[in-house]
């Protein structure tokens, strides 16, 4: 025990965050933690991974559902205070109910209880490792889902690009007390494995494509050899879609391809982590593969409206191309960087930019019909936006793909591949199908997978 006013220090290194959120409200749960990482969850839903830091002595926590809720006993009760920790008002409020907890504001807590987190390196106490623990992957063993409900063969499920990006992980259902195999896709940034991605085809286990932990900024991506440059960077919804163009179109070798999933509609912070992505490999091509309707193509548009790729001019690259849907209706915006000069000549440069937009977009539909619109230019300092509203027909989101890959100088840099079926997995099924057709039935061979080690 102390016999002096605490520090900052010694509530973050003697006070057992276990305990204390125990009398937050919080329970430990039991099945999902380890001698090293508690995971407790409130009544709201709230869960919270504990570890303990052998250098600091600093007890720690992580939210696997949200990445900047995270830290020592101090930020969760500045957050939950909402202290304004720039005022020594703040600070008293954070003193004073950390004190309640104690029984006395000049003695700090020192026991650890059975629940207490196992020290570990610092170099162990990272998010990612909590990650890992917090989701307990199992190595790929039972394909059942990949092989007889989508279709994909023991050669591209075991193909080098893929082994130990593909992992099982069994729930017990609540509906039937069954136990349920779904097959995991990790979703993976900077910071390591954030979210998985489940995917299974049984009416007790998981919905079908839903992700837990927290996807913003993660994707799933295929394995990488150090120093391997690939040829090519295919980004799409689903890890199944390029598990299944793999199937269709493999590559040449192995690792000329790199595949990248998305597991669904990028959100706002995914294209600056495929974009670090594209800067550190530099492929010579990358190719969009979503799915064939219109919010696949949007998709690509907005892809191709804000990738940088080796080879584009500064003028091109400044030039960006965005694209909002609504019930019946998108809105395409064009920020245009122009460089300081002759106001009248950025004009009509623009003017003769906008004007080429809805002459391409209006082809074909007469002035009785709905057609693309146009909002007045608007600037903002040496940039300029150019707004055009658009029915959500097929054919113009179609020419907008076209006019973003060309006006940014993509051509022979980014294509587009888009499937005859709805996706590529539906495009595998119908091939398999074809293929059945044209020989004797065979009976559905199922071989097991390579043994894939759980590793982050």
């Amino acid at each position: 025990m102390l016999t002096h006013k605490p520090q900052l220090a010694d509530y973050k290194q003697q006070i057992d965050l276990v305990q204390f959120l125990e009398s937050e409200g919080f329970a430990k749960d039991r099945r999902r933690s380890t001698r090293r990482w508690p995971v407790l969850e409130n009544t709201e839903g709230r869960k919270l991974i504990v570890g303990h830091n052998q250098n600091t002595r600093e007890y720690f926590y992580f939210n696997p559902e949200d990445s900047r809720d995270r830290g020592t006993i101090v930020d969760y009760v500045v957050g939950k205070l909402n202290a304004d920790t720039s005022s020594k008002e703040g600070w008293q409020q954070v003193h004073e109910y950390v004190g309640r907890y104690t029984g006395d504001m000049s003695h700090v807590v020192n026991s650890r209880s059975d629940g207490s987190p196992e020290s570990q390196p610092a170099k162990e106490a990272t998010r990612s490792k909590a990650m890992s623990h917090f989701f307990r992957l199992d190595p790929l063993t039972n394909t059942d889902y990949l092989m007889e409900t989508r279709g994909l063969t023991v050669d591209t499920i075991g193909n080098r690009a893929f082994i130990g990006k593909i992992f099982n992980k069994t729930f017990l259902s609540n509906k039937t007390g069954e136990m349920v195999v779904n097959t995991v896709f990790p979703m993976e940034s900077e910071q390591g494995t954030t979210a998985i991605l489940l995917k299974n085809d049984s009416p007790t286990g998981l919905v079908n494509g839903h992700t837990w932990g927290e996807r913003l900024e993660s994707i799933w991506v295929s394995n990488l050899p150090k120093g391997h440059q690939p040829k090519e960077m295919l980004i799409c919804e689903s890890p199944i879609d390029a598990l299944s163009y793999h199937q269709l179109h493999p590559p040449k070798e192995p690792y000329d391809r790199l595949y990248v999933a998305t597991g669904g509609q990028p959100s706002s912070l995914q294209p600056l982590t495929v974009q670090r992505l594209i800067d550190r490999v530099k492929p010579e091509q990358v190719i969009l593969a979503h799915d064939n309707d219109n919010s696949g193509i949007r998709f690509n548009i907005g892809w191709a409206g804000r990738l940088q790729l080796p080879g584009q001019t500064t003028e091109q690259a400044d030039q960006r191309f965005s694209i909002s849907h609504h019930k019946h209706s998108n809105t395409l915006s064009i920020d245009v960087y122009v460089p300081p000069g002759d106001e009248a000549q950025r004009n009509a440069k623009l003017e003769a930019l906008q004007q080429q937009a809805l002459t391409t977009l209006n082809r074909g539909y007469t002035p009785d019909m709905n057609r693309a619109t146009a909002e007045a230019i608007t600037h903002q300092g040496n940039h300029s936006l150019l707004t055009i509203h658009l029915p959500n027909h097929r054919p113009m989101l179609t020419r907008i793909e076209k006019l973003a890959i060309e006006w940014r100088g993509l051509t022979d840099k980014l294509v587009i591949k888009r499937p005859f079926n709805k996706d590529w997995n539906d495009e595998l099924q119908t091939q398999i199908s074809k293929n059945n057709d044209s020989k004797p039935t065979q009976k559905n061979v199922r071989v097991k997978a390579p043994t894939q080690k759980v590793s982050y």
